[in-house]
């Protein structure tokens, strides 16, 4: 028999730029093998008639927008779908998702899976006392899905995670593959990511005044809340026209701005297991990153050169230089990168998301 999983999806908006964009594959592929009901918890800028494209899967929208409403009709939800033989039950990121699921099930715990998904490091940039609560409670009642195992392991020492399954994040290989004759001009480096410090935006203005008079050029491609104050720093600076921000990209559409790019820029000050940097890998574009959260796991060894310390911005400039003014050693990065890369593929994805339900159908 097919599993059968419940996917508690936060939120379906067609071409986001945010990570999302994989929840919406996986979930396409996924149903292929699987018997998949997703609810739908926010659906916006849906137009008039268009239809939600989650391929095979079974879709339902929550019709609620007060939080009360909403939570009871998920809780109702929850219900239906037990009652209908679905046992195993796949969370991403929701509060109320988990804890309607956790209320739901929870006489049915020897039967029931609940998995939660969540990456990144939250114990960097707490939350208030109340979200901090219910926090610990989801990861202490659920099955955590994360990776890398470090990651996994610092989510245990923490929080006190009872049980957590690592799976690889994964990209589609083949939509990155780079052109065989890939120009290697001009000297692009791209920053893709949430315009955020958490991410490190605030960096690359500072990274960037090591090149005001060399023929590179600084492309930043995202949403977030550091937009306006980067963009006051660079024409501070006097770096306009040296560093561009080019606002939110579809991730459907980015593909082309890798491989215009040379190197890749991720000076994050808080990461999981950055799809990015993969997607960077894919591409055929070596990586100037920070050592942070599970990003070695990500790399090959030969290439952990290119991590620097958070904030630690000559390190940054150093290896971004090294790397444009080195052909061979550019070359040797370029090559070692996208054959790693090759070990994130989507098909590992989707099975390592199926192999979660296989004990869990009736």
């Amino acid at each position: 028999m097919k599993p059968k999983v419940a996917y508690i999806l936060p939120i379906y908006e067609e071409g986001t730029d945010t990570h999302f964009f994989y929840n919406y594959l996986l979930i396409r592929e996924a149903a292929k093998t699987a018997d998949i009901f997703v609810i739908v918890e926010k659906c916006p800028k849906l137009s008039f008639g268009q239809k939600i494209d989650l391929g095979e899967a079974q879709i339902y929208v929550q019709k609620y927008k007060f939080p009360p409403l909403r939570f009871l009709e998920m809780l109702w939800m929850c219900f239906k779908l037990l009652s209908s033989g679905f046992r195993g039950f796949y969370v991403h990121y929701s509060y109320y998702g988990v804890l309607a699921v956790l209320l739901t099930t929870w006489r049915l715990s020897r039967q029931v899976k609940v998995f939660y998904w969540n990456r990144g490091m939250p114990w960097l940039f707490k939350q208030n006392w109340l979200k901090e609560k219910l926090f610990r409670f989801i990861l202490r009642n659920s099955i955590l899905v994360t990776g890398p195992e470090s990651l996994a392991k610092e989510y245990v020492a923490r929080y006190g995670v009872k049980e957590y399954r690592v799976v690889s994040n994964w990209i589609d290989t083949e939509r990155f593959k780079p052109d065989a004759n890939k120009k290697l001009s001009p000297k692009i480096v791209l920053f893709v990511h949430h315009l955020s410090k958490r991410k490190g935006v605030d960096f690359v203005p500072k990274i960037a005044e090591a090149f005001k008079n060399d023929d590179v050029e600084f492309v930043v491609i995202g949403a977030g809340p550091e937009f306006e104050n980067c963009k006051l720093e660079i024409e501070n600076s006097g770096l306009t026209g040296k560093v561009k921000l080019l606002g939110p990209v579809a991730n459907a559409e980015v593909v082309r701005y890798f491989k215009d790019a040379r190197v890749f820029l991720m000076p994050s000050r808080e990461e999981g297991s950055p799809r990015v940097i993969l997607e960077a890998m894919a591409s055929g574009v070596p990586f100037v990153a920070s050592n942070i959260g599970g990003i070695r796991e990500l790399v090959p060894k030969s290439l952990e050169n290119y991590l620097c310390e958070v904030g630690d911005i000559e390190c940054f400039q150093g290896r971004i230089k090294s790397l444009l003014s080195d052909e061979i050693a550019y070359n040797k990065a370029r090559i070692e990168a996208l054959e790693f890369s090759k070990g994130f593929g989507k098909e590992k994805g989707v099975r390592e998301f199926i192999n979660l339900f296989e004990s869990t159908d009736d």
